[in-house]
């Protein structure tokens, strides 16, 4: 498996719902275990960014800190386990550009406002996207891919961490620059999509 290009990239954040108190509101918050929400499959980016924040805060606060993995929808299941939770301060969620963003504009009935819903805390890190391909194909470039695709019968398939995800459009856009056909295969995450290419199953994701 190997890299390509840089197509784009990812904002991650720390969110809290709004209307919950902040971490320095209350002089004794926490005073009991907080959730961290990630909307995602495990093993995944957003797992371990929850995992890593999760460690830190209890180091710093004394309490726990329960990662809780919630895919789905484009991070959409994440987001309303939340907004469904107690609104205390005591539900937090890592929050992405597809779920705070993307649904914003593909969804006429997004079942959320990520604006009026939740208070961001922090940003967390900007992640850049690539393309990413089966190290045994013979493309060295975005003009092999070009080439291959309409050489291939019905074009190329690439995967995604699931419908309406930034990997997801930037497959919609690289196959409309090329004007070549791309088929879209949404997976649960990024680490499954990963692994099917490094096996061959499929040929690149984004």
């Amino acid at each position: 498996m190997k890299a390509r290009t840089q197509s784009a990239s990812i904002a991650v954040a720390l969110l809290a719902l709004a209307g919950a108190p902040a971490f320095g509101q209350a002089q004794d918050y926490p005073n009991r275990a907080v959730t961290i929400v990630a909307p995602a499959a495990p093993g995944g980016l957003y797992s371990l960014f929850a995992r890593l924040i999760g460690s830190k805060l209890e180091q710093r606060l004394g309490k726990p800190f329960i990662v809780e993995n919630r895919p789905g929808a484009s991070s959409s299941v994440g987001a309303m386990s939340v907004i469904r939770a107690p609104h205390d301060g005591y539900t937090l969620m890592v929050g992405n550009t597809s779920g705070f963003a993307t649904n914003v504009s593909l969804n006429k009935n997004l079942p959320y406002d990520p604006v009026k819903d939740f208070a961001p805390i922090a940003l967390i890190a900007r992640i850049p996207e690539v393309l990413v391909v089966n190290a045994a194909l013979p493309l060295h470039s975005l003009a092999d891919l070009a080439k291959l695709a309409k050489a291939t019968p019905s074009g190329l398939t690439y995967g995604s961490a699931g419908a309406g995800t930034a990997q997801h459009l930037s497959g919609v856009l690289l196959a409309s620059v090329l004007g070549v056909e791309l088929t879209h295969v949404p997976y649960k995450g990024m680490q499954p999509a990963i692994s099917d290419v490094a096996g061959g199953h499929i040929p690149l994701i984004l």
